[in-house]
């Protein structure tokens, strides 16, 4: 079992403070805009997350607009039909997903009376609700200190600290420990939504933008793409 020790020895060589200040001063101006990152209620939360899994932030505007207009609570969406929910879902290629919406608002009115929980066991007791959703929820909507663990979280800590990453890293105890130590308790909110946006615009799958990365100056994958650049090897 991997320990937060192993996770703070990986990180020993840096100065965790400036690299937190770094990542934030960074996000103060190059953060995106979208309308679930201006609110901290729960529910619009909720569905934000559910609707943004595994799907694009510029796909899911419109639906998150037309789903809240539609069904301002949870109580609204609860009473849903399963024609009109799917019907509004079907214009952003997200139809499947009414059933998780529907099951899950049913369940937080009968269980909860309405009321988002804030408890991750209870979030991942909610059909639809992993424990991404569950954690970024939990940040967002509560400003729990919680780590978000996905693809491309993965993908930033594997590079600054030059591990490999395969299909299981998602689910590995040593990158969530990483995360863990990282993460900046005194703003997990903005640290979270920044590494989200770092990842989405800089720190991306293919060509990554490394001289604009605000993490250069810590990043194992970018000192050995500086060398390869000077010996002529860069691709």
């Amino acid at each position: 079992m991997t320990s937060p020790i192993d996770a703070q020895s990986l990180l020993s060589n840096h100065d965790l403070a400036d690299m937190r200040e770094d990542i934030l001063h960074w996000w103060s101006t190059e953060k995106r805009e979208f309308p679930w990152r201006e609110t901290s209620d729960p529910y619009k939360v909720l569905i934000a997350e559910v609707l943004l899994h595994r799907t694009r932030a510029e796909q899911v505007i419109p639906l998150y607009d037309m789903v809240l207009s539609r069904f301002p609570d949870v109580f609204a969406l609860s009473r849903s039909t399963p024609d009109e929910l799917s019907q509004m879902l079907w214009t952003g290629g997200l139809h499947w997903r009414w059933k998780l919406l529907h099951a899950m608002s049913k369940e937080i009115v009968t269980r909860f009376g309405g009321e988002i929980p804030s408890s991750f066991t209870e979030l991942t007791s909610l059909p639809g609700i992993g424990q991404y959703i569950a954690s970024a929820v939990r940040c967002f909507a509560f400003g729990y200190p919680d780590v978000l663990l996905d693809t491309n979280s993965v993908r930033l800590v594997g590079r600054v600290c030059k591990l490999a990453v395969t299909d299981s890293s998602r689910r590995s105890l040593l990158y969530r420990s990483i995360l863990q130590v990282w993460l900046d308790r005194q703003h997990p909110q903005e640290f979270n939504f920044a590494l989200i946006d770092l990842s989405a615009t800089i720190c991306t799958p293919k060509a990554p933008r490394h001289e604009e990365c605000c993490l250069r100056a810590y990043c194992g994958w970018f000192r050995c793409w500086a060398v390869s650049r000077e010996t002529g090897n860069s691709s």
